[in-house]
């Protein structure tokens, strides 16, 4: 079932569409992603070749589908992006993510946002920063 969800999720962002192959320079070209359909028509093709290579590839290559989709929220969630946190958050699910998994990956992205906020409010000095990592 959640192998389904998934399935349909990405679906839904992989929606066939004709509306801008009309604007291609190749108009034999179907665009897959309906969301490439929001850059400059220009550019229309190379943007859903590159939506269909991140589908393809970073979702489902070296990090497994569920640990991508939650690294997806926590970058989500530091970016405080409306339209990205309940997409990933679903897809997160969609792939076997527990409750808990979704809490800790949105939990990580305010600790980075609170530590950055402290370093960066109190001016702390970058090379002894960098130093307590070498």
């Amino acid at each position: 079932m959640r192998k389904f969800i998934l399935f349909l999720i990405i679906s839904i962002f992989c929606v066939v569409t004709n509306a801008h192959a009309g604007d291609q320079a190749n108009g034999d070209r179907q665009i897959v992603n309906e969301f490439a359909g929001l850059h400059p028509n220009s550019i229309t093709e190379e943007v859903d070749i590159y939506y269909s290579a991140v589908t393809k590839k970073i979702f489902s290559g070296a990090i497994p589908t569920k640990y991508a989709q939650l690294a997806a929220l926590s970058a989500s969630v530091a970016m405080r992006c409306e339209y990205c946190i309940p997409a990933h958050k679903s897809m997160a699910i969609a792939a076997g993510a527990s409750d808990e998994e979704v809490r800790t990956a949105i939990a990580i992205a305010a600790d980075v946002a609170l530590n950055s906020s402290m370093l960066y409010g109190s001016e702390f000095d970058m090379k002894e920063f960098k130093k307590k990592f070498d």
